[in-house]
């Protein structure tokens, strides 16, 4: 069955709620203050089976100029609107700012209908269809069906049910895919049921049973049933007016403008992106940095406004800009706004959201027309490819990208590999890094090692961790990558923690100074000499010596056993032995014990015994040492 929603749009008091009731039987206003005053103050909810393939929600919104907020909430989820016009007033200030902010939510389909025609003659109905007409012209609906029905006597519905289902037949349905989201227009509690949320679904579906996350609170509740116009259904789908029972989650901790998703599947934002047009009104030119109220779905927020090509903006002129908002927001790409004064209560704009994830432009400069163009007119892999560039060496986690493009997991999938297949991004695990920074970020990789060398030639080369604190921010994954591709090209060795240049690595193979000193460590045995006696004996200084010291000791051609105390390792390795071999004789030894098995003075006795428990072949208890284990 083929699901849309009608939304209704007008002056107050031209009859949009009593239209509604007449064609479907639903009195939208619901509140006791609504019924008394005769007016509408909140959104209203209807639905109508208009034959057995088609089922059509109806949002009914408030006309005074007071609840224009809920109105904007009301109309951002809709698929074509009802233009409401009474016949005894014709067109007043709130049919022109709920037009206004119609075409500014993209809306292009609807209908005019001129309510209360029993209230006037056939003249007057006649003079309002013409001054409709004439307002129409240029604008979104222009061209579109004029009816005029009197929901008293029923004249005409019959008329304006057949447009509504002809012009049915030309909307296409949302589509299932994408990421979820219910923008919250509405929440209370039942008994023994608990908290309901409702909500026009504006893209994706959700299954009763899965999991959901509020935002911006962050707080996780579970689905336990989903009603769609009223029905028992497992899933609701985009497209849907629906009723979510959320189970974790108290009354007290939702409000309107709230927005529910998959956890993980979106984001707050402090900043955005996006493409800003002013309404042709006789108001004075918005300046950079003004204070306005920004409306998206059912949230309201006040955001600063940031002009990045001009210090004003003119009526019906379009700019690229961003918005910098008071508290954090959820919002896709492609998602539309309306801007309305600070003080004043009236529209004056709107747009589309470009970037949820925005860089720091710098205003004026001559990067921002190709900046704005590739976000507003790219095809998809250009933009994906645009926020992976943007990404720089961090790169962009492919979950992140998801939400940063309003793709599901899938489909930036599929565009992923299309980008790494022609070579212009890297995925490295889950991470996109562009190819330009991942070329940089290797050439640093080898240029900082090279550097590293010449200012310390005699050390065995630079740690992972240093290394990467010196470059770049990046995934570790990316770091390691870039460590592996350039080590299987010969161009570094990494040996344990250490990044070793590939030609110094080399030079150094056959070290004759490193030579010499493992041989004298060998022959002095278990009484070796200290760096500056050593230092004597293969002619080198003792600054140098150490250096070649701890790169012997880093890749095991000496054994360093204290401070300034190095032994040839084979001495260690019978120091090892003969000290097992003692102890599963004896089961303990005392410190004059391995003094006299290997003939060692003080000087080196005290060190070796804690070696061998620093290397956990010995526990020492007391004065004496047994078997670790």
């Amino acid at each position: 069955m083929k699901r849309i929603v009608i939304g209704t749009a007008g002056h107050i008091d031209h009859g949009k709620t009593t239209l509604i009731k007449a064609l479907t039987g639903i009195d939208c206003d619901r509140l006791k203050e609504e019924k008394e005053r005769g007016i509408t103050t909140e959104l209203g909810f209807a639905h109508w089976r208009l034959d057995e393939d088609l089922l059509v929600g109806i949002v009914d919104v408030p006309g005074h100029e007071k609840f224009v907020r809920h109105m904007v909430a009301g109309a951002w989820g809709i698929d074509t609107v009802l233009l409401v016009v009474s016949a005894d007033e014709g067109v007043m200030p709130q049919t022109r700012e709920h037009l206004d902010i119609c075409e500014m939510l993209g809306l292009s389909k609807g209908i005019v209908v001129i309510t209360k025609k029993d209230l006037v003659d056939g003249d007057m109905v006649e003079l309002v269809e013409e001054d409709i007409k004439d307002f129409l012209k240029g604008r979104a609906l222009e061209g579109a069906p004029v009816v005029a029905v009197s929901a008293y006597t029923g004249e005409n519905l019959d008329v304006l049910r057949t447009m509504l289902g002809e012009m049915a037949d030309t909307i296409e349905e949302r589509s299932r895919e994408g990421i979820f989201r219910l923008p919250v227009d509405r929440v209370f509690t039942l008994k023994g049921l608990g908290t309901i949320v409702t909500g026009t679904c504006i893209s994706g579906s959700l299954s009763t049973g899965e999991d959901v996350e509020l935002f911006p609170s962050a707080r996780r509740a579970r689905v336990r049933s989903i009603q769609a116009y009223h029905d028992d259904v497992r899933e609701a789908t985009a497209g849907q007016r629906i009723a979510l029972n959320l189970q974790g989650l108290d009354r007290q901790e939702v409000e309107r403008g709230s927005m529910i998703g998959r956890p993980g599947t979106l984001l707050l934002t402090s900043r955005i992106d996006a493409s800003l047009k002013l309404l042709k009104l006789p108001i004075k030119p918005i300046r950079h940095d003004s204070i306005l109220r920004f409306h998206i779905a059912t949230t309201q927020e006040e955001a600063r406004l940031v002009l990045l090509e001009s210090d004003q903006i003119e009526p019906g002129q379009e700019q690229f800009v961003q918005f910098v908002f008071k508290r954090p927001i959820v919002v896709l790409p492609g998602d539309r706004f309306i801007l309305r004064g600070s003080y004043a209560v009236q529209t004056v704009g709107g747009g589309l959201v470009l970037d949820i994830m925005p860089a720091r432009h710098k205003r004026k400069t001559d990067t921002l027309p190709e900046v704005y163009k590739a976000l507003k007119t790219g095809s998809d892999l250009e933009k994906m490819a645009y926020h992976i560039m943007k990404g720089s060496y961090r790169g962009v986690r492919q979950e992140t990208l998801s939400i940063m493009i309003g793709k599901d997991g899938a489909l930036t999938e599929k565009m992923g590999a299309i980008l790494t297949k022609s070579s212009d991004v890297r995925l490295v695990g889950k991470t996109y890094i562009h190819s330009t920074f991942w070329k940089s970020y290797k050439d640093r990789v080898l240029a900082f090692v090279d550097e590293y060398h010449k200012a310390n030639p005699l050390k065995v080369g630079i740690s992972k961790e240093e290394l990467r604190s010196r470059l770049p921010a990046t995934d570790v994954q990316v770091f390691q990558a870039a460590l592996d591709e350039c080590s299987a090209n010969g161009r570094i060795v990494l040996e344990k923690d250490r990044v070793i240049s590939g030609a110094h690595a080399r030079a150094n193979q056959n070290n004759e100074t490193e030579k010499k000193i493992v041989e004298a460590l060998r022959s002095s045995a278990f009484t070796p000499p200290g760096p500056k006696d050593l230092a004597a004996g293969v002619g080198i200084n003792e600054k140098n010596l150490r250096e070649l010291l701890d790169r012997l000791a880093f890749r095991g051609g000496v054994v360093k056993v204290a401070q300034d105390m190095y032994f040839h390792p084979d001495m260690i390795e019978e120091v090892k032995t003969r000290a097992i071999d003692f102890l599963k004789r004896h089961q303990e030894m005392a410190p004059t014990d391995f003094k006299t098995e290997l003939n060692l003075s003080r000087k080196f006795l005290i060190p070796l015994l804690e070696y061998l428990d620093q290397i956990k072949i010995t526990i020492r208890k007391g004065d004496k040492r047994v078997l670790r284990g």
